[in-house]
């Protein structure tokens, strides 16, 4: 009298495995822009800002030497953007601050596509074109490429990659030569072990 039983086996098992090295700020960016959809994005950047490690620790000239081997490079230069990723945030604000300032046109276009944005957003508002009355997902649509038009106008393509460009290459050169042996040790040690394998 055996009795077919029936079992639903479906789902997910969610194996956390820790990542090291690259995957883990793979995984760690794709978190972050889970928050920043979210609407947590100031709140996240000033947690970030909060932990920013001393100025005169970061600029300090006597930390920085050249790698005496690959593998220390990239143990040197993860641990240090773990570790100042807050001044890094800075050096990118800072730079973004200094292209609109050196950039007035595009200070204006941004200005107005930000009271654009608040205007359309601040109560309902009926638009017609044509004799067509638009929705508010076409009003967001219109008010997009109007801003989007104003920005390739003033020029926000070039300043964007010469950002990003600019602070791609000061983190780098940072990263790779601050040495990170003066650097408090971290919780794990197995994290970043400052031995080098031969």
């Amino acid at each position: 009298m055996s009795e077919n039983v029936n079992i639903d086996l479906s789902g997910e098992i969610n194996a956390t495995v820790e990542k090291k090295g690259f995957q883990k700020y793979v995984n760690d960016m794709e978190l972050l822009l889970q928050h920043v959809r979210s609407g947590a994005g100031p709140a996240l950047v000033m947690g970030v800002l909060a932990s920013r490690r001393p100025w005169t620790q970061f600029v300090a000239t006597d930390n920085f030497k050249v790698p005496p081997s690959i593998p220390r490079l990239s143990r040197r230069f993860y641990r240090n953007v773990e570790y100042f990723q807050a001044n890094y945030l800075m050096v990118f604000l800072g730079l973004f601050a200094y292209c609109l300032i050196t950039t007035p046109l595009l200070l204006i276009a941004m200005a107005a596509s930000f009271f654009g944005y608040r205007k359309l957003s601040s109560g309902p508002n009926t638009w017609k074109i044509g004799g067509w009355e638009l929705s508010k997902t076409q009003q967001y649509a219109v008010a997009a490429a109007g801003s989007m038009a104003l920005c390739w106008i003033a020029g926000a393509g070039a300043v964007l990659f010469w950002v990003l460009g600019a602070t791609v290459t000061v983190v780098a050169l940072h990263a790779s030569f601050f040495d990170a042996e003066v650097l408090p040790a971290p919780d794990d040690p197995e994290q970043f072990p400052m031995i080098e394998q031969v």
